[in-house]
């Protein structure tokens, strides 16, 4: 899930561009104030969200859209005062994960963007032989700014900063004058905010740890869903030893393979409940179909064998061929059918008995509730 909303956010931003070129000039305008506004808004998002590196790229772009009357008044046809827009979100976009705002990194970051301000203020009055190198040519230096970011996406981490890259990527458009220059002012804080919008979404229904849907994606989706329906509850069998044992990590790593493995139920979503206990919702299927699913599932999880990366060796095994025993995992399974007297929470509190009599028998079985 979490890699189709992936590809989700950089596809529908890319396409939004490539329309523009194709669009007639001035065909559809907007007041400054307005385009101003919504950046003024994703800053804000941002803020929320703690998206430090759009913070800083939403910046100068609300700087630049501020209407005459503000009387701030920035050229951005000054001299050098493209380069300088042009480095300082090349820096930006340089940078991943969070800091304090003081951070030398930040301050860097407000040094640059206060010299931008400076030259596209006019603040600077530079002689002759210098200014024959102000308008030296952007193409090749924009390209450069704009792919040298994401050789870095692996420290990117959340979806959300993609964010902070659509202001750069503005700037190569704007060089390569690929549309109008109002319609890439107003694609940014669009496409900004829509990055914004997957990445709080990613936040709020798909589990960090395991990449699947969490527990808020379950509850909507059971509200939504019609009359024939199962549920299946998932507990690893003897999780806590994982933990007391090898650790939190390799904990961590049970509940990973664990997701990757009921993942694959057929005719199935699987869901994180909490803890070490998962979700398995089936739509139109007969029970003897979820029976044989949920069996498939189990068998699977039994049969995979866990070779924890994490699990630290001795020194004097050190340099030698690892030969660490596999983890051998097993869970138990509880599903119940709704009945359409009965609510969402009713029949998850029927699968969770039967998951608890699944337990009762010996763990490592599937159990129907009656």
């Amino acid at each position: 899930m979490k890699l189709r909303l992936a590809i989700l956010n950089i596809v529908v931003p890319l396409l939004a561009l490539f329309i523009i070129g194709f669009l007639p000039d001035n065909s559809f305008l907007l007041p400054d104030f307005v385009v101003t506004g919504l950046l003024v808004f994703t800053l804000g998002r941002a803020f929320l969200l703690v998206q430090q590196q759009t913070i800083f790229s939403v910046l100068p772009i609300i700087l630049l859209t501020l209407p005459p009357s503000v009387g701030i008044g920035l050229n951005i046809g000054a001299p050098f005062a493209a380069w300088a827009f042009l480095l300082y979100l090349w820096v930006v976009n340089l940078q991943w994960g969070q800091r304090p705002w003081l951070d030398p990194l930040h301050l860097l970051n407000f040094f640059i963007l206060g010299l931008f301000y400076a030259l596209a203020d006019g603040w600077f009055k530079f002689p002759p032989e210098v200014l024959e190198y102000a308008y030296f040519p952007l193409l090749w230096p924009s390209v450069f700014f704009a792919v040298t970011p994401l050789l870095f996406l692996k420290y990117w981490g959340r979806i959300g900063r993609w964010s902070s890259y659509w202001p750069l990527l503005m700037i190569v458009a704007s060089v390569v004058d690929w549309g109008d220059e109002n319609y890439l002012y107003l694609w940014v804080p669009i496409v900004t905010l829509f990055s914004l919008t997957i990445d709080s979404y990613v936040m709020s229904f798909v589990d960090e740890l395991t990449g699947i849907p969490g527990r808020r994606a379950l509850v909507f989706k059971l509200k939504t869903m019609g009359k024939h329906y199962f549920v299946a509850m998932v507990d690893v069998d003897h999780f806590k030893n994982f933990n007391d044992t090898y650790g939190h990590q390799v904990g961590d790593d049970v509940l990973k393979v664990i997701a990757k493995l009921i993942s694959q139920t057929p005719k199935a979503k699987a869901y994180r409940y909490g803890g070490e206990e998962f979700c398995i919702v089936f739509n139109n299927q007969t029970q003897d179909e979820v029976r044989r699913a949920l069996d498939i599932t189990r068998q699977s999880i039994e049969a995979y064998d866990l070779y924890p990366k994490s699990l630290d060796r001795k020194k004097s095994q050190r340099g030698k061929k690892a030969k660490t025993k596999a983890l051998h995992i097993t869970a138990s399974f509880g599903f119940a059918q709704h009945h359409s007297s009965q609510n969402y929470e009713q029949v998850l509190e029927r699968a969770d008995k039967a998951l608890y009599k699944a337990k009762q028998r010996g763990r490592n079985c599937v159990v129907i509730s009656k």
